[in-house]
């Protein structure tokens, strides 16, 4: 599949490493996902031989529950749901199958936004600023360094059983519609941060280069010329007005600082709290709190963004001293230590 890449494309995809997050007493809503996913399971059960009426019930379901453009599934739910169609179709690789189906139309305005945006860096932009609308179970970022750029997936939820599922379908999915909007093939190696399934083998033989386990993140890297592939189903007008629905959506929730802080945490030196509480037009104590309502800390977000960007300078061969200068460490001594406490590794290992 890689062979029929053009120029330097590549993709790489990486999975966290770090302790898995707790599950709070109570879920916020937008930790849940939109129930049509549980429809596109469904349609995979069947097509596996498990007729829908065995399946609904067993899932203590119905189809018409399930139908409702409004209803979302906690992700309890959604792990059982994953295990109850696993026993009954003997299929673990669910999420190669969820993810050779996934539409750009199953996600309502989102979808129409990106598939109408002008080039795929404008699709992904939109999916990062929209993703919200959808669930924040999942949390997109773009990262760009020199010759190289990346999509991350962070988890900010624990999937449970039903992660590697989850984040399978997922990049399955963007890689099969990053090339269906572009027209073109894109290559690349495949990382995945746990360790090898059974169906290890299979999605070899399906990804679109090299494909490797127990990495840190879950990253798309692509070469820097791909997100200015121009979409061949671009209409200008018809995005504005699906951005425009989409904002009026994304304004029915909370405020997200996470991604605004992402950005910022995207400079190079990094700002600290104080610097980037000031950018954002809030307190130090203020940013905390709303850091704190997103189940996470400027430490976490910090050590996430700079993660991603002492990988990718790694594997474009820059020294530790030079890797140091971009994020902000005195030299590569400590900045080698930190990403050590990072991702319980050394640099050196991500430059094979």
């Amino acid at each position: 599949m890689a062979g029929r890449a053009t120029g330097a494309i590549f993709m790489t995809i990486r999975a966290t490493r770090r302790p898995r997050p707790k599950i709070p007493r109570k879920l916020a809503p937008m930790q849940n996902i939109p129930a049509a996913h549980a429809l596109h399971l469904a349609d995979v059960a069947e097509v596996l031989g498990v007729s829908r009426e065995r399946l609904f019930e067993a899932w203590d379901l119905s189809e018409d529950e399930l139908e409702d453009p409004d209803r979302t599934l906690d992700l309890r739910t959604l792990r059982r749901l994953v295990a109850t169609t696993r026993r009954l179709s003997g299929e673990e690789a669910l999420g190669l199958l969820l993810g050779s189906r996934m539409q750009i139309a199953n996600h309502g305005d989102l979808g129409f936004a990106v598939m109408t945006a002008p080039t795929l860096r404008a699709c992904i932009e939109t999916a990062i600023r929209f993703a919200p609308t959808r669930t924040r179970a999942l949390e997109l970022s773009l990262h760009l360094e020199d010759a190289m750029c990346a999509v991350v997936i962070e988890e900010r939820a624990d999937f449970g059983d039903a992660r590697d599922v989850v984040l399978v379908a997922l990049v399955v999915g963007i890689w099969h519609i990053a090339q269906a909007l572009a027209g073109t093939a894109v290559a690349g190696d495949v990382e995945f941060g746990f360790p090898a399934p059974s169906y290890a083998a299979r999605f070899s033989s399906l990804a679109p280069g090299r494909l490797r386990f127990d990495q840190p993140q879950t990253r798309l890297v692509f070469d820097a010329a791909v997100p200015d592939l121009p979409v061949r189903t671009a209409d200008p007008a018809a995005h504005r007005r699906a951005r425009e629905q989409c904002e009026r959506e994304l304004a029915q929730y909370a405020p997200a600082d996470v991604p605004k802080l992402r950005t910022l945490l995207g400079e190079s030196p990094p700002p600290t709290l104080l610097e980037a509480a000031k950018l954002l037009g809030v307190s130090a104590r203020t940013l905390k709190r709303r850091l704190r309502d997103e189940q996470t800390t400027f430490g976490d977000v910090r050590a996430s963004v700079l993660t991603e960007r002492a990988v990718l300078l790694l594997r474009q061969g820059r020294t530790l001293d030079e890797i140091a200068e971009q994020l902000g460490y005195a030299d590569g001594t400590s900045f080698g230590r930190a990403f050590r406490r990072w991702t319980g590794e050394s640099p050196g290992r991500q430059r094979t």
